[in-house]
């Protein structure tokens, strides 16, 4: 009896609240980020700590700490700072996907849901009367929740896509097509590209992982897996190459061009394409400029199995592409946006803004 008595003093003890002034938390949390690395492996922090200060070099300084596993606090000290880092996203850590979130007034970034990052999707494949803004918030709200549309691109000639970004939830799979119906016979279908989209899996679609690792496995027979995603999602930076200066020279006084230097840094021809492609890998393939692989190993002749950068398989055929199944049978995607022929010719006007109702 009198245990239970001595318990229930704890339990007022534990109840009895100490008092503190709201504006404290309110102006840590004002120039805060908390985040996770989306995966499951297990890395070092210190070198996380490091490796994004080094890449952030906030001006005013950046405090980084650790307040509960896999998730990091990001104190900054300048909005100039912060605003730089929110504009960049998204930012990855060794590949894998760093989910930012501003901490609201008021907030606990310790356990603030963090499954929603912010990304820019292009959307192939349309018409030209039926890129506009209205589609755009449809598309957008479809892939998760829409931000904004993207207006910039047509001032720079690029009519072939259009550019939005969304709030997407990295939980679900990723989207790959849309249907839309124009009138009642008219039928195209939307395709969806990533910018800067890290490791995901070609089973389920969802980011964090590849398909060596998917958890489907474990409740189907590897005979029967159909990888229903592949890196078409993924879309290519390509790098345009720079005027060579016409008063450069190398050392034998020849003149100067892209070719020439690259005998200066890998030695001979020996290493160069026909195409004037450096094969560094030694059996073809490409790399981008931080030496990321772009796509998997490239083959002539027959058939074969290799696997991607991201541990995926893909099967290569003897005309070097890449095929594989992609049943794009999900029901959201084929449910179509419908869009009466009236509309279109409305959408078909010319104007290009990008507005809050659609």
């Amino acid at each position: 009896m009198e245990d239970a008595l001595e318990n229930l003093n704890l339990h007022d003890e534990e109840e009895e609240a100490f008092q503190e002034d709201e504006g404290v938390v309110g102006r840590v949390n004002q120039l805060s980020l908390v985040g996770r690395c989306l995966t499951n492996s297990v890395f070092h922090f210190l070198s996380l700590r490091n490796t994004l200060a080094d890449l952030w070099h906030p001006i005013g300084g950046i405090c980084i700490t650790e307040i509960r596993e896999k998730r990091y606090l990001f104190q900054f000290f300048h909005e100039v700072d912060i605003d730089r880092v929110v504009a960049g996203i998204p930012w990855f850590f060794n590949n894998h996907l760093l989910i930012l979130q501003k901490v609201p007034a008021g907030g606990n970034p310790a356990v603030m849901e963090l499954n929603y990052m912010e990304f820019w999707i292009q959307v192939h494949d349309l018409p030209p009367g039926l890129m506009s803004a209205s589609m755009a918030n449809q598309f957008g709200d479809f892939c998760s929740k829409f931000i904004e549309y993207d207006t910039s691109i047509l001032t720079l000639g690029i009519h072939h896509y259009m550019r939005i970004r969304v709030c997407l939830n990295v939980a679900t799979p990723l989207k790959r097509k849309k249907k839309v119906l124009v009138g009642k016979s008219m039928v195209v279908y939307a395709r969806f590209k990533y910018e800067k989209l890290s490791l995901f899996c070609f089973i389920c679609g969802k980011l964090g992982h590849g398909e060596s690792y998917c958890p489907i496995r474990l409740s189907i027979d590897s005979t029967k897996i159909i990888f229903g995603w592949d890196l078409s999602l993924r879309t290519m930076v390509r790098h345009q190459k720079m005027t060579v200066s016409r008063w450069l020279r190398v050392a034998d006084r020849s003149p100067y061009s892209e070719d020439k230097s690259t005998d200066v840094m890998y030695g001979n021809q020996s290493n160069v394409g026909k195409d004037g492609s450096r094969n560094l890998r030694g059996s073809g393939g490409n790399l981008n400029s931080i030496l990321i692989p772009l796509g998997p190993v490239l083959t002539q002749g027959g058939g074969r199995i290799v696997k991607g950068h991201d541990g995926c398989i893909d099967t290569l055929n003897a005309n070097r592409l890449v095929y594989g199944e992609m049943d794009l049978d999900l029901e959201e995607e084929n449910k179509s946006i419908e869009l009466s022929d009236e509309k279109k010719a409305t959408e078909n006007s010319g104007k290009f803004t990008c507005s809050d109702g659609g």
